[in-house]
């Protein structure tokens, strides 16, 4: 049967067979959650790296400038280099997984963020919050079994 000429160019051009138009799209959305991804490990990095950075200096300072060094800083500091140094270690492994990292989805990026986040950064920084928290300087002087002295005051 023939059809009018009308109908003939109203009429959808043929699939494409064997091939899937949508595919493309969906690459370039991968492509770019991987660049979101890696950028997001990167970033991750670079705060690991300067917060260690900035813990080594301030250990690095305890006792200047006069060499006296409070009961709080001898106990804690073992702790507090502990802890910057697993940070200084995330922080390497996130900025070669951002790197160099082959294929890794959200979710477990997202997880390891926050599993390095609640080891080492969260201790950490109560830690060094302590003495300005009621309630961790009086648990601090039950598990010690001495006053806290942070160095501030006369």
């Amino acid at each position: 049967m023939i059809e009018p000429r009308y109908l003939q160019s109203r009429r959808l051009p043929p699939k494409p067979q064997g091939r899937n138009v949508a595919a493309p799209v969906a690459n370039v959305d991968r492509g770019m959650q991987s660049v979101f991804l890696r950028m997001a490990a990167l970033a991750w990095a670079a705060l690991s790296l300067l917060l260690a950075l900035d813990w080594f200096v301030e250990l690095g300072m305890v006792g200047f400038p006069d060499g006296h060094v409070t009961p709080f800083a001898r106990t804690t500091g073992p702790l507090l280099h502990a802890l910057a140094a697993a940070c200084l270690v995330q922080g390497l492994y996130f900025l070669f997984k951002g790197l160099f990292g082959k294929r890794f989805g959200a979710l477990g990026l997202c997880l390891q963020v926050l599993v390095a986040a609640i080891v080492t950064v969260a201790p950490a920084l109560t830690v060094w919050n302590c003495p300005h928290s009621q309630t961790c300087s009086s648990v601090y002087e039950a598990l010690t079994n001495t006053m806290m002295d942070d160095g501030i005051g006369g």
